[in-house]
């Protein structure tokens, strides 16, 4: 399977943009979503998706300088517990584990959080962070067969690790036409405020990953 070179902010958007939207219309329909975008870019993404979609306020961050935006860490923001934003989206270019680790593990609110899986992850280099979740140490580079074997395991084993700091309330996998995966999940703390969270059980809540189909 080819690896997509392109590394634009608007490369397969429809199902990206699918995908939000569908999490926004079912969960922060009356507009007091609150959103931290972990990947800014050029802003493309959310500046579409607030013309169908109405958010209480928006915060964008990126690693990489540019004028008139935060040039800071997303990972470290969410190592640290307090954060007020219940829409995390983290469209990363590679891979977004350290993100979703740092985000399960300090959960507070329910929480809608956007992940891009980059093609990267499907390259000879596997994502080091996920052989370190499956318990698998490589001192060299794996063949590229291995490497896609250990990163599909690999995707679905940490997405469910979820469950061992909160429950998953819903996981949908957007359709995608290229080597990117692209997810979304509601996701609630087992305790608010030091007490547990009154919820229906998880097998009537979890759906399987399944498609919505592209905008």
């Amino acid at each position: 399977m080819p690896v997509s070179t392109s590394k634009t902010d608007n490369h397969n958007v429809a199902p990206k943009l699918a995908l939000r939207r569908y999490f926004l219309n079912k969960y922060h329909s009356d507009g007091s979503g609150s959103v931290m975008d972990c990947c800014q870019g050029g802003g493309i993404m959310w500046t579409e998706l607030r013309k169908t979609n109405a958010i209480a306020s928006y915060w964008g961050v990126d690693v990489k300088p540019k004028k008139g935006r935060l040039k800071l860490d997303s990972v470290r923001i969410l190592q640290q517990r307090g954060w007020p934003q219940d829409v995390i989206d983290v469209d990363t270019y590679g891979s977004p584990w350290k993100h979703w680790f740092a985000i399960m593990q300090n959960i507070e609110k329910p929480l809608t959080v956007f992940l891009t899986v980059g093609s990267t992850a499907f390259s000879g280099s596997t994502d080091k962070t996920i052989l370190q979740t499956i318990g698998c140490v490589f001192s060299k580079q794996l063949p590229e067969t291995i490497c896609g074997r250990l990163s599909e395991f690999g995707t679905s084993y940490a997405l469910a690790k979820a469950a061992d700091f909160c429950t998953i309330i819903e996981a949908v996998e957007s359709v995608s036409d290229g080597n990117a995966r692209y997810f979304g999940v509601r996701l609630e703390p087992q305790k608010m405020n030091g007490q547990p969270l009154v919820t229906a059980s998880r097998s009537q809540h979890t759906q399987s990953l399944r498609e919505i189909e592209h905008v």
